[in-house]
C-alpha cells in the first residue's frame, strides 16, 4: 500500500532513473537527460510514464522506498518506454501495452536482482532487453499499435520540438566538417537515451563532463578503441554508424573503468581491452538477431561486463589490482579520492581490535622477525618489557627476578573473548636460565571470534585468575608478567594467532590504538604493527573529551548560528542506519555525518550532503579525535579530495588522478594546553583542513572545538 511519499521522492526517484543509465546519481546530468529525450515529446512522455509507473509498481509491492528514490528500479522500464515512444505511435492501445511492458519489466528487474544478487553481481539492463524484445516481437500481432514514421521527419519533429533554432542546430551538425568518429561518438551517446541524432549525444557529452571527468574520459577513450579496432579488422565502420550499437563500448568503458571498479591505469586497461571481445560478439550476435529481426542493443555490454565482473569475484585474492569498489558512491572522483584516502586511514584496519596486554609504558624487546625465537611460522610475535630511563630493564644488579620492571604486573586481555586454554604451575626460572622443556611456560590463549585467538606467555607461576570457558571483558586482569618457560629474563610474550592451542603458529595482525614514543616524541597508531625497540603505552581516555564525543542515538542538538548578522537554529540528530552505521544528521539540510567511536578514539568515516552547512564545518573540524588529552602530541589524517577541493579547482586533476596526482587534502588536530586540574570543565581543540597542490598549501580552514 502507498503510503503518500512525499514530492521529493517522486521527483528523485524519477529523476535517478535516468541518470543510473549512466551509473550515476548526479541531478543535473539527470535534468540533461529529461530535456533530450523530450526533442521527441512523445517519446519523452512514453518514457516519464513507464518510470512513474515503474516506480509506483515497485512501492505498491513493498520494496525499500531508497532504493526506488535512488532509481534502481525505474532505469529499465524508463529505456523500454524510450523505445516504445520511438518506434510506435502513441493511442489507447499503446498506452495499455505500454503499461504492460512496464509491469513485465518491473518483474524481470526484481527477479533478475534476486537471481544475480547471489553472485554479487548487478542486472544492468538485462531486463530492458528481455522487456524490449518481448514487446516488439509481440507486437507484430497488435494491429492497433501503429509504427511511429515520426523518424522519417526528424526535421519537422525539431521544429515542432524547438522552432527554427532546434533545426538550424541540426543542420549545422549534418553539414559541418566534424570528422566522423566524433559525430558516429555522438550519435552512440544520443542512443543510449533512442535519440538517434549528434545534437542529443553532445547534450549529454556535456552532462558527462559536469558529472564526472573520469566518465567523460572513458567514454572518448572506449568509443575510440572500438572504432580503432573496426578500422584495423577491415570491419565496416559505417556499421556503428548507422546501427548506432558504439553505445555498447561507451557504456562498458564508464561501467568498468569507473564505476564497478576504482579508477586507476589497470582499470582503464581493462575497460579498454575489453572493448576487443565486445567488437567480436558485437558482430557475432548483430548476425544471430538479424534473422529474428532483433537488434541487439546493449547485449554485448551487458555479457562482457557482467562475465568480467563475475570473473573478479572467482579471484583468490579480492583486493587484487584492478580493484573493485566496495563504497559506491556513484561517482569515479569521489569512489576514486575515498578509497585513496582510505588506504592511508585504514591501511592494516581489522574487524576485531586488538589492544595492548598490559597496563602503562613497555619496551618491544623483540618484535615480528625477531632475531632470538621469532622465526618461521612463530615470526608474528611481540616480546615487551619495562625499561628505565638509563633503558635498562631492570634495578640493582638484575640478579633477581624482583629485580626486573615488568616481574609480577598485571597481564590483561587484549580485547572481549573467552577464555580458551590455561597452561599454570610451571616455575619461574631463575634469572638467565631457561626452561626448553616447557617453550611457553605459564599462558593463557583467548578466543575473538571468527578463527582469532591471542596467547600471553611466561606468567608466573600461580598467578593466572581465569579458567577455561571463562568470559573476559577488554583490560581483565588475566594474570601476572613471569619468566616460566623459554624465558632467560622476565618478559611477557604476545602473538595472535588463528587456532586454539598454546604454542600455535602466529598471524600477522595489527594492534589497534597506541601511544608510541620516539626520539622524544609522541605519535598515535592505529591498527599499527609496534617495531623492536619502541615504547608504547595504551591511551588513557580524558572525561572530558569522552563525555563530548559520546554521541547515542537518539540525542538531538540544538545550535545557534549566525551568518551575516542572521540568526538561525539548526537541529542535529543522532541516528543508525540498517547496517547499525551510526550517524548525525541534519535536520535542516537532510546532510549526514557518518562516525566511530571505539571508546578510545573518534572519526568520521563518510559525509553526504551539501557543503555550506554546520554539521560540513564539523565534520572537517573534528575528523579524528583521540579521546585521551595529551597536549604534545598532533593528530594528522588524509581527507578524500572532493570534500576540500571546489569543482572548478579540482576539475583538471580529475582526469590525471587514475594515473598521478598533484592535489591533496590533510587533517592537523593538536590539543592546547589546560591547568592541571581534574575539576576543569572545558577543554579546546584546534584543528586544520588544508587544500594543496603541487606541494604548496592553496588554502587552508582553522577550527577550535
Amino acid at each position: 500500500m502507498i503510503k503518500s511519499p512525499d514530492i521529493r521522492f517522486w521527483w528523485e526517484s524519477s529523476l535517478y532513473s535516468y541518470t543510473q543509465v549512466f551509473f550515476s546519481k548526479n541531478k543535473w546530468l539527470g535534468a540533461l537527460l529529461v530535456l533530450i529525450t523530450f526533442f521527441d515529446w512523445r517519446t519523452g512522455l512514453s518514457g516519464l510514464l513507464a518510470v512513474v509507473l515503474a516506480n509506483m509498481l515497485v512501492l505498491m509491492l513493498g520494496f525499500d522506498r531508497r532504493q526506488i528514490a535512488a532509481g534502481s528500479y525505474g532505469f529499465n522500464p524508463l529505456l523500454v518506454g524510450l523505445g516504445m515512444g520511438v518506434f510506435f505511435q502513441p493511442n489507447a492501445a499503446f498506452y495499455v501495452v505500454l503499461a504492460v511492458a512496464v509491469l513485465l519489466t518491473v518483474l524481470l528487474t526484481i527477479g533478475l536482482s534476486g537471481v544475480l544478487a547471489k553472485y554479487g553481481l548487478p542486472y544492468l539492463s538485462l531486463p530492458f532487453l528481455l522487456g524490449i524484445w518481448a514487446l516488439l516481437l509481440a507486437s507484430r500481432e497488435f494491429e492497433a499499435l501503429g509504427l511511429s514514421e515520426r523518424g522519417v521527419y526528424i526535421l519537422n519533429e525539431l521544429y515542432a520540438s524547438g522552432d527554427i533554432w532546434l533545426v538550424n542546430v541540426y543542420n549545422w551538425f549534418n553539414h559541418s566538417n566534424i570528422p566522423e568518429a566524433i559525430l558516429i561518438y555522438l550519435r552512440s551517446l544520443g542512443a543510449i537515451m533512442f535519440q538517434f541524432n549528434a545534437l542529443s549525444g553532445l547534450v549529454i557529452a556535456i552532462g558527462l563532463l559536469i558529472y564526472s571527468r573520469i566518465a567523460f574520459s572513458l567514454s572518448i577513450l572506449s568509443f575510440l578503441a572500438a572504432y580503432l579496432f573496426y578500422y584495423f579488422i577491415g570491419a565496416d565502420i559505417d556499421s556503428l554508424g548507422y546501427s548506432y550499437i558504439g553505445f555498447n563500448f561507451i557504456l562498458s568503458g564508464i561501467a568498468v573503468g569507473g564505476f564497478f571498479l576504482v579508477p586507476s591505469k589497470s582499470a582503464y586497461a581493462w575497460a579498454l581491452v575489453l572493448v576487443l571481445p565486445m567488437v567480436l560478439l558485437t558482430a557475432a550476435m548483430g548476425s544471430i538477431f538479424a534473422l529474428a529481426q532483433l537488434s541487439i542493443y546493449s547485449l554485448p555490454f551487458n555479457v562482457v561486463v557482467l562475465t568480467f565482473l563475475y570473473v573478479l569475484k572467482l579471484r583468490p585474492q579480492p583486493d587484487a589490482r584492478p580493484e573493485e569498489v566496495t563504497l559506491q558512491l556513484y561517482s569515479p572522483e569521489k569512489n576514486l579520492y575515498e578509497k585513496l584516502s582510505n588506504s592511508k586511514r585504514y591501511a592494516n584496519y581489522k574487524w576485531a581490535a586488538i589492544g595492548l596486554p598490559f597496563f602503562g609504558e613497555w619496551q618491544v624487546s623483540q618484535g615480528h622477525k625477531g632475531a632470538y625465537t621469532h622465526r618461521d611460522a612463530w615470526q608474528e610475535a611481540w616480546d615487551f618489557v619495562i625499561v628505565d630511563a638509563a633503558n635498562q630493564q631492570y634495578q640493582n644488579r638484575g640478579d633477581y627476578l624482583e629485580d626486573y620492571y615488568c616481574y609480577n604486573k598485571p597481564v590483561l586481555a587484549a580485547a572481549d573473548g573467552v577464555v580458551e586454554e590455561v597452561v599454570d604451575g610451571i616455575e619461574d626460572n631463575p634469572v638467565g636460565d631457561n626452561n626448553p622443556y616447557n617453550n611457553w611456560g605459564n599462558s593463557v590463549v583467548l578466543h575473538h571470534g571468527y578463527q582469532l585467538y591471542s596467547q600471553v606467555s611466561h606468567l608466573k607461576a600461580g598467578s593466572i585468575k581465569v579458567r577455561k570457558g571463562d568470559v573476559v571483558r577488554k583490560g581483565d586482569v588475566l594474570g601476572h608478567c613471569g619468566n616460566s618457560g623459554r624465558s632467560p629474563y622476565p618478559h611477557l610474550h604476545f602473538q595472535i594467532q588463528a587456532t586454539p592451542y598454546v604454542g600455535s603458529k602466529t598471524l600477522k595482525y595489527p594492534l589497534s590504538t597506541y601511544l608510541e614514543k620516539s626520539n622524544g616524541k609522541l605519535s598515535f597508531r592505529f591498527f599499527d604493527y609496534p617495531q623492536q625497540g619502541s615504547v608504547i603505552k595504551a591511551v588513557e581516555t580524558d572525561r572530558l573529551l569522552t563525555q563530548a564525543f559520546h554521541f547515542i542515538p537518539g540525542r538531538k542538538m540544538v545550535f545557534e548560528v549566525t551568518e551575516g548578522g542572521r540568526s538561525r537554529q539548526v537541529t542535529w540528530q543522532v541516528n543508525t542506519d540498517i547496517f547499525n552505521n551510526s550517524y548525525i544528521a541534519c535536520l535542516e539540510s537532510g546532510a549526514r555525518a557518518y562516525f566511530v567511536n571505539d571508546g578510545t578514539l573518534h572519526y568520521f568515516t563518510l559525509y553526504k550532503g551539501r557543503r555550506n552547512t554546520l554539521l560540513y564545518y564539523y565534520f572537517l573540524a573534528a575528523y579524528k579525535v583521540l579521546l585521551g588529552y595529551y597536549p604534545e602530541l598532533t593528530i594528522r589524517e588524509p581527507y578524500p579530495l572532493y570534500l576540500l577541493a571546489p569543482g572548478g579547482w579540482r576539475y583538471l586533476h580529475d582526469f590525471t588522478a587514475p594515473f598521478f596526482r598533484y592535489m591533496e587534502a590533510g587533517y592537523t588536530l593538536r590539543y592546547e594546553e589546560r591547568p592541571d586540574d581534574l575539576t576543569a570543565e572545558s577543554m579546546t581543540l584546534h584543528s586544520q583542513a588544508e587544500l594543496s597542490s603541487w606541494g604548496r598549501v592553496r588554502k587552508s580552514w582553522h577550527f577550535s572545538l
